[in-house]
């Protein structure tokens, strides 16, 4: 926040007081002799000592020198729209969280953050699978996760970013598009691909689904008067398998690949 309460759109902008928040993550033994993750956090708040926001995070960057960096952006909040200062101003970045609103200015926003950084994980949030966003810092990636509650990834757009780990949540989705999506990788599309994760909305239907692919069954579980979850094994051209998983939960419906090898 600026002065008079007023929101920070740029890194330019001198902030009140920065706030900095330190977590000290470790695992604990209970009486089970099971080990679960605790986070403990302190924050401090800091004059802003005339200080711009990009040479705040200059000066922490500075202090930690960490190995890598992971760094979250609000898109709307503030306005990336120079790829150069954002590249001066941050480390080289391993990780990207976006959050946005759907409009052209966003997009194009996220688009310089992408094209500043290219790294190996992103995360986006409500953010629309456009072209220009697959084809800057969007394809070759370890890993996308991607929440998007009202808009539905397409087929093409799947093939196209040609990632290792890709997970879709929170919309809707065609399982006749995933049945050729598998078909495709079966005949040699998406090598890189090692985990495939799609969750949201819709009815299961285990036959449109496996519709034309030569799947082995592998384990079948009963649930309250209806299948709640399969799996299937595929073979892809190169004689590597994946097993595909859909599970029936209500309305909401998952569908899995994992590739074994």
């Amino acid at each position: 926040m600026g002065e008079n309460h007023e929101e920070l759109t740029s890194l330019n902008d001198i902030p009140i007081d920065v706030d900095v928040t330190i977590e000290k993550r470790s695992l604990i033994l209970d009486d089970d002799m099971k080990f679960w993750p605790t986070v403990e956090s302190k924050t401090f708040f800091w004059s802003n000592q005339e200080k711009n926001i990009g040479q705040w995070i200059k000066h922490t960057c500075s202090i930690f020198r960490c190995g890598c960096y992971e760094v979250g952006f609000s898109i709307g909040k503030m306005t990336f729209d120079n790829k150069h200062s954002l590249r001066n101003t941050f480390p080289k970045l391993r990780k990207i969280v976006i959050s946005c609103e759907p409009n052209e200015q966003n997009i194009q926003s996220t688009h310089n953050v992408l094209k500043a950084f290219q790294p190996e994980t992103v995360h986006l949030y409500s953010a629309p699978l456009q072209e220009n966003l697959q084809h800057t810092g969007m394809r070759n990636l370890k890993e996308l996760e991607y929440h998007s509650p009202h808009l539905n990834p397409r087929i093409e757009d799947l093939l196209t970013m040609n990632v290792e780990r890709c997970t879709i949540l929170g919309t809707q989705f065609s399982l006749r598009d995933l049945n050729r999506f598998f078909k495709l990788w079966t005949k040699g599309s998406n090598r890189r691909l090692k985990y495939l994760l799609v969750h949201g909305e819709g009815v299961a239907d285990w036959n449109v689904l496996m519709k034309g692919l030569q799947a082995e069954e592998a384990r079948r579980i009963q649930g309250e008067q209806v299948e709640r979850e399969k799996e299937h094994t595929i073979m892809n051209c190169y004689g590597i398998c994946g097993t595909i998983k859909l599970i029936n939960i209500r309305l909401l419906v998952s569908v899995e690949l994992t590739v074994l090898n």
